[in-house]
């Protein structure tokens, strides 16, 4: 039987979800937020764990940015024992997030519309959407 064009894709995400499955915390606070598939060329598929990034100071705010043609998406988790909501400043080249007490300032990779830019918190999590000019 011929191989299906998508196996190699089937084949890959499911080495990805071994890989973050294995990763999990045994503890039963452990929770999947999110992922990102980025597509290329060459090498195998591979589950990167946040705490590898992080860095020794915990004053910042873990967020992910991604890029799109006409948008910028930003992803951040808020504290579990937050006890306010953050507050979220979009300016043209810079999003600030304040959130108990920390601060992190967000260099966007181009000027976006302020306007046309939102922001909104569910589940612990807060999403920014900002249209680029």
């Amino acid at each position: 039987m011929p191989n299906e064009p998508n196996d190699d894709l089937f084949r890959n995400f499911a080495k990805v979800m071994e890989d973050i499955i294995s990763n999990l915390s045994l503890d039963e606070n452990s929770r999947f937020v999110g992922c990102t598939i980025i597509t290329g060329h060459g090498g195998e598929p591979r589950f990167i764990p946040l705490d590898e990034f992080e860095d020794e100071d915990q004053d910042d705010i873990d967020y992910e940015m991604i890029e799109s043609p006409e948008k910028i998406f930003i992803t951040a988790e808020m504290s579990p024992d937050a006890e306010i909501a953050p507050e979220i400043d979009i300016q043209p080249d810079i999003v600030k997030i304040n959130m108990d007490g920390r601060e992190v300032l967000i260099e966007l990779p181009c000027l976006v519309h302020t306007g046309q830019s939102f922001s909104k918190i569910r589940n612990g999590i807060i999403d920014i959407i900002c249209e680029k000019l």
